[in-house]
């Protein structure tokens, strides 16, 4: 995947039409995105986790603006889920992150609607749709040809069935039914490492709450 799991999760989750959060992720996607992060950065060896506790081992920058600072928040010690928890708060504003760091490679852009010379409102348009098509298209093949996916791509997967948003990629009724199948098992694929699927099991205990 060309972005990072969290660019990925972020532009499923913001609708296309309106060029705002879809309502289905306004609840969750802060806790999504801080785990899609913190996972990523497990498969980077930036931490390293057992029986799902963090410890950070390397603090040199990804070159990702939402993902370093994460990084430098991160606490060894923490178990997953409470480390979620206990960021959630202060990566609030992290939809701004996201923005400003998907604008900046020309994928997002900023439009504001205007009453005169006075702004009213601020979308974002999808300027370069190659990318996440690209990652639209991973997915379907995850579900239709059973394809194989590097674990970043697994990773996604569970996190939009936890969003709630998967039928944003599945519109089709009966294309939705198999992808909800697939995606509820996918956190026991052998692609997995047991760290990951361990999280992700956890993850959708947290979600399903």
């Amino acid at each position: 995947m060309k972005l990072s799991i969290a660019e990925g999760l972020y532009l499923i989750a913001l609708d296309d039409e309106e060029g705002r959060l879809l309502a289905a992720a306004e609840k969750t996607y802060i806790d999504a995105v801080l785990s899609a992060v913190i996972l990523e950065l497990y498969i980077l060896k930036k931490i390293t986790l057992t029986d799902s506790v963090i410890k950070v081992v390397d603090t040199t920058g990804t070159g990702n603006l939402v993902m370093d600072k994460v990084l430098h928040k991160l606490h060894s010690g923490q178990r997953f889920l409470d480390e979620i928890q206990n960021l959630h708060d202060y990566f609030k504003d992290v939809k701004d992150d996201l923005d400003e760091l998907l604008v900046h490679r020309g994928i997002l852009r900023r439009e504001e609607t205007k009453l005169l010379w006075i702004p009213l409102s601020e979308r974002m348009d999808n300027a370069n749709y190659a990318f996440e098509q690209e990652i639209r298209n991973m997915l379907q093949a995850m579900v239709f040809k059973s394809a194989k996916a590097p674990q970043a791509f697994i990773i996604l997967l569970s996190l939009i069935f936890d969003c709630g948003i998967i039928d944003e990629v599945f519109k089709n009724k009966d294309d939705l039914i198999d992808a909800v199948k697939v995606a509820k098992d996918i956190i026991n694929s052998p692609e997995l490492e047991p760290e990951v699927a361990r999280i992700l099991g956890e993850l959708r205990s947290y979600f399903g709450k």
